[in-house]
């Protein structure tokens, strides 16, 4: 078998940059409230940290559909053909049964980022790699390394593997169609090879279709579910936030919903799988540790629906369900890989025909073991495990220069340079990071390593890559100290990395420390204040300005975010003030808010969540002709779950009718009465309507 490199053409809208601004953690941990049922050992792990540092978030992009030209790697054989995207993640964007003449997977028409993910940037469809941290894999949307390797056949496989930086981990996924297999067969390995332990995650997740008669069959039945704001331990097919709703077909489901199936058969495999009504059946399998598995539903709610069609082609379209498997009891929980360890495993995909009635049977455990039975008599435990360990060697299989096929990011080769110098740890050598793969976003830190010091940048640059390991803080730190070195981009970064630094040798809900948050807080602040006393900028300014929002001082965060405003060069970007006027609104601040929007250039002006922020300001002063023609612009930066532009077609309504009928403005009862007037009778238009709830006590929530 082997594989073709092809010019894949589909309509999407390109990324087009990262937001310069460092997206800083949470300081705390986040832990659900669970229930009684909850079980006690699986409560230990339980928690989590959202980090998107060292990575920069992706808003770049918009709803102006373009003929993209992407690369893809095509693997084929007389029953199956698969297709990666290496620019997007090594995304598997099709996986079409020839044998049938179906597509198993939801292949999504259209490229379109929405703000789903860690990163904001995420598209629906195919199977995701998920590597990390909760909420999307960091490159998802990004390049990955992607090299053509052969088995000891002859076969042709690919393998897209990275480095990936918030955790110090090596990853890489090996990708097996050999002839007359029908299914694909995927090998994942994740390498610590440092001294130090980290935590770590990882979720396969798979978009399969979904138009309200799906059915999601699994080999475990015990799930844990996160409804209602807590943690329960339930039992499929019915859980007690949706009584009498069999939530084997997502679309049974009133609302979004997901939860995790937690058996883990020790020796054995884990499956899950998606059946339609003409009795075909995609499934995946996995061995251990990726035991867990996973449904995800937007279920049959308008918003849940208008979701799925706003991430593909329009009205219609896009709809479907995840199943997905992870090496952790759930998304929240954390898991330790520990220093210089390995975690792999072996997962296929693939389809098959069977009796529509057995899988769709009223009793759902009888569906299970039906299909249960099905599998074994092609793909059992015992195979999958035979696999994993023939796959387990050719893993070992290093990548010649001549095989690499795409480049991902340069940070793989400069922590390899870093390792070198160093003398601690050696790079897998199933991965080859080559030198040339360094470029602008990586310079500084090249710069770092061969010089010392970070190099000497103009007040106007505007940043594109930060560093927070603690393996380069030594150099980091010492660069302060040495002729030159003191600069204001060093102390922006020196602030940036003590402020971020976070324990990744410890679990999520027990790596929180005050005392340590406090010195981390006074030390950035003494870095970015010296920053820009040795030179005024906006970087560090916006990073005092957000500092003292954490610790509550508002009005001193105002004032740096005025201070960074004074500055040339402030509106070559527009994130900053994008990130003021959403403070701004959340303090009221309606008039200075349409000042700055009002005084804004025009590529600030049309950045959408700009424009979000100036509606907010405009419905609160009564500039009702800015939100005319507001409602009738596109919006894409629209975050899952926000309802901010419903927020203000319901008070513009009412403020609409207020005037109609000469109601005072300042008659907070009369208002508060026309708003309830407006959500039963103005209905907004389905291109604003994100809401997941119709509950108006719920202010129009979950």
């Amino acid at each position: 078998m082997k594989i073709r490199t092809e010019i894949f053409t589909i309509k999407g809208a390109p990324l087009e940059g990262t937001n310069p601004l460092p997206a800083f953690r949470n300081r705390k941990p986040d832990v659900p409230v669970t229930s009684d049922r909850f079980p006690e050992h699986l409560k230990t792990t339980l928690g989590t940290n959202t980090k998107v540092l060292p990575y920069l978030t992706q808003d770049r992009y918009s709803r102006k559909r373009l003929p993209l030209k992407l690369k893809s790697f095509v693997l084929e054989n007389e029953h199956l053909t698969a297709r990666f995207l290496p620019e997007y993640g090594g995304r598997l964007y099709s996986l079409f049964d020839k044998d049938k003449n179906e597509e198993l997977l939801f292949s999504n028409p259209v490229i379109q980022p929405g703000n789903l993910a860690i990163r904001n940037a995420w598209l629906s469809g195919g199977i995701e790699w998920n590597i990390g941290n909760l909420g999307h894999c960091y490159t998802t949307c990004d390049n990955v390394f992607s090299a053509i390797l052969q088995d000891d056949d002859g076969n042709d496989f690919l393998r897209i593997y990275e480095f990936e930086r918030l955790k110090s981990i090596f990853w890489q996924v090996d990708f097996h169609l050999p002839e007359d297999t029908p299914y694909l067969i995927t090998h994942v390995r994740m390498i610590n090879p440092f001294d130090q332990d980290t935590t770590t995650y990882w979720w396969s997740n798979v978009a399969v279709p979904d138009d309200g008669s799906t059915r999601i069959l699994a080999s475990g039945k015990k799930i844990m579910s996160f409804t209602e704001g807590k943690c329960d331990y339930e039992l499929l097919p019915y859980i007690d936030s949706m009584p009498g709703k069999d939530l084997s077909y997502p679309s049974n489901a009133p609302r979004s919903f997901d939860y995790f199936i937690q058996e883990n058969f020790e020796n054995e495999s884990t499956w899950e799988a998606a059946a339609y009504p003409n009795g075909t059946v995609f499934y995946e399998r996995s061995t251990a540790p990726l035991s867990y598995k996973k449904l995800f539903g937007w279920g049959n709610h308008h918003a849940g629906r208008h979701w799925q069609e706003f991430l593909s082609d329009g009205a219609g379209t896009g709809y479907y369900a995840e199943i997905q498997a992870g090496i952790a009891p759930s998304q929240l929980h954390d898991k330790i890989l520990p220093a210089h360890s390995t975690y792999e495993w072996t997962q296929c995909f693939g389809g098959i025909k069977l009796d529509r009635d057995a899988l769709f049977a009223p009793d759902f455990h009888q569906a299970c073991s039906y299909f249960d039975d099905s599998l074994n008599s092609f793909l059992s435990t015992e195979d999958i495990l035979a696999l994993n360990d023939k796959l387990c060697k050719l893993a070992d299989l290093p990548v010649a220069p001549t095989a690499l096929c795409h480049n991902g990011s340069g940070f793989g080769a400069l922590e390899i340079m870093r390792m070198e110098q160093t003398g601690k740890a050696c790079a897998p050598a199933s991965m080859y990071f080559p030198v040339s793969s360094v470029g602008k976003t990586e310079y500084p830190w090249y710069n770092l390593l061969k010089t010392g010091i970070l190099p000497a940048e103009d007040v106007r640059v505007i940043p594109d890559s930060y560093m927070i390991s603690e393996k380069w803080f030594p150099l980091l730190s010492s660069s302060l100290k040495k002729e030159n070195g003191r600069t204001w981009y060093s102390l922006l970064h020196y602030g940036v990395a003590v402020y971020e630094h976070s324990d990744l040798t410890r679990l999520a809900n027990s790596s929180y420390n005050e005392e340590a948050d406090t010195q981390q807080t006074e030390a950035a602040r003494k870095a970015w204040t010296e920053s820009v006393t040795l030179t005024p900028n906006v970087w560090a300014y916006r990073n005092l300005a957000f500092l003292e929002k954490q610790c509550g001082n508002t009005a001193l965060a105002e004032h740096y975010y005025d201070c960074a405003l004074k500055l040339p060069g402030v509106y070559d970007d527009f994130a900053l003030v994008s990130e003021y006027l959403i403070f701004l609104c959340s303090q009221a601040r309606w008039e200075k808010v349409w000042q700055i929007f009002s005084a804004l250039p025009l590529n600030c002006r049309n950045v959408d969540r700009i424009r979000i922020s100036a509606a907010q300001a405009a419905v609160k002063l009564d500039h009702l002709d800015y939100l005319e023609l507001f409602f009738a612009q596109e919006h894409h930066d629209i975050r899952e779950g926000e309802v901010s532009l419903t927020d203000i077609w319901f008070e513009f309504c009412a403020r609409r009718m207020a005037k109609e009928r000469g109601i005072s403005l300042s008659d907070t009862f009369a208002m508060q009465a026309l708003l309830d007037e407006a959500w039963d009778t103005c209905p907004p238009a389905a291109e604003i309507d994100f809401r997941m709830s119709f509950d108006k006590n719920l202010k129009y929530r979950i």
